[in-house]
């Protein structure tokens, strides 16, 4: 099922599904231990029995991972049928031998598929500077193609794991005016998350029918909204990869009502996923949206918005539960220009609860100080800034910084 989360809800014609990327009809997947991870599995494959138009957006960080370089430059990426994963390796920063890699991987995956490779995905997650064992993996791509099958969506997204503490997909059928249609989503990352298209991958699958100029439209203005909303740690994988495929096995067309009904939908889907990152940003205890309003202009807004989030002195007090308005004003303040013989006149709110207005503390009576102190204490924290500067907004979601962010980064090799 997907995750729950109170700053997200599916419109009422969306039904939850207990599947994954196979619950929409005509796909398949599975996952085998390779031999990259000491005893987990660690090759995923997912893969349409019938020809798909598809969409895809990656990671915009100049260090890109070959993966991501091969797919991106050389794939169809508006009719790929199939995608193969690695976990364990990220196979990033290794050259013309990675490239090599990633291109031996793709087309040995799409003679086990029968499928030209053009139309094969390559995505790998894990550690940065390491080659693939590449001999490995070829033979772990027979047995997972050989594998795959409708009833294994679940396992590949165990597979595709690295650092998450659970495993993040769901499924939905969607009732629309032309019939049914399902949707299908897995989803993984945990640290090195603030993407620009952490280490993050998403897939979405469909059995609508969605034109393929149509389903980018789509798939970049989603992504756009959701996992380009959240932050762990402010730092942006080689790696990040969303692919979404819709082979039309349903035999439904969308357009125009229904198209935008089926995005509604997969938006609300989409980010349930982004927040389960941040929940589980290694080690995380809390996610908290941040809304910034009345800032000067977009930019400012964004750059508002990446300054508190990203702040480590506002991450550390959200896991002590202290709710030290302070730091979220300094970092606004370092953003927001300085104003000719007045400070920095911003209102801030915890869930409602105003604690600073036009720069100056709130006194809050006992009951008041009682509920904050519950707020803190909640897992979803709602914080709002106002700057009574113009007209823009935005809005982004982080999680708190912990000791075992701390452990697993300085341990994770």
């Amino acid at each position: 099922m997907l995750p729950v989360s109170r700053f997200a809800g599916l419109p009422k014609d969306a039904e939850q599904a207990d599947h994954s990327v196979t619950h929409p009809r005509g796909f398949r997947a599975a996952g085998v231990h390779a031999g990259i991870k000491k005893k987990y599995r660690d090759l995923a494959l997912l893969s349409s029995e019938v020809p798909c138009s598809s969409a895809a957006v990656f990671t915009t960080n100049a260090a890109a991972a070959a993966p991501v370089l091969l797919t991106r430059e050389t794939a169809a990426c508006d009719r790929l049928r199939a995608v193969i994963v690695n976990s364990g390796n990220a196979n990033a920063c290794t050259g013309k031998r990675g490239l090599g890699d990633a291109a031996r991987m793709r087309s040995v995956t799409a003679n086990a598929l029968r499928l030209p490779p053009e139309e094969v995905a390559v995505c790998s997650t894990g550690v940065i500077g390491v080659p693939l064992p590449i001999d490995a993996i070829v033979g772990g791509v027979t047995r997972v193609a050989r594998k795959a099958s409708r009833a294994l969506g679940a396992e590949f997204t165990t597979t595709i794991m690295t650092t998450d503490r659970f495993a993040k997909q769901g499924a939905l059928t969607l009732a629309l005016p032309e019939g049914e249609v399902r949707l299908g989503f897995a989803a993984k990352g945990g640290g090195m998350i603030s993407p620009k298209m952490a280490t993050m991958l998403c897939f979405a699958t469909t059995d609508a029918a969605v034109p393929g100029p149509a389903l980018q439209g789509l798939l970049t203005r989603v992504v756009d909204r959701t996992f380009n909303r959240v932050t762990v740690d402010g730092q942006q994988s080689t790696n990040d990869t969303a692919i979404m495929l819709a082979n039309g096995a349903s035999g439904v067309s969308l357009s125009g009502k229904s198209l935008r009904l089926f995005e509604d939908a997969f938006e609300q889907a989409m980010l349930l996923l982004a927040l389960a990152l941040v929940a589980d940003g290694e080690g995380a205890t809390k996610v908290v949206r941040l809304r910034v309003e009345g800032a000067f202009d977009q930019p400012e807004a964004e750059a508002v918005a990446r300054a508190v989030a990203n702040s480590p002195l506002v991450q550390a007090a959200f896991f002590g539960g202290d709710p030290n308005w302070g730091r979220i004003v300094q970092a606004v303040g370092q953003i927001v220009p300085p104003a000719d013989g007045a400070g920095l006149k911003a209102d801030v709110a915890f869930d409602g609860l105003p604690l600073v207005q036009r720069g100056v503390a709130v006194a809050l009576s006992y009951d008041e100080r009682r509920h904050l102190q519950k707020i803190m204490q909640t897992r979803e924290i709602d914080v709002l800034v106002s700057l009574s500067r113009g007209p823009a907004t935005t809005t982004i979601y982080f999680s708190d910084l912990t000791y075992e962010y701390v452990t697993v980064n300085s341990e994770y090799n």
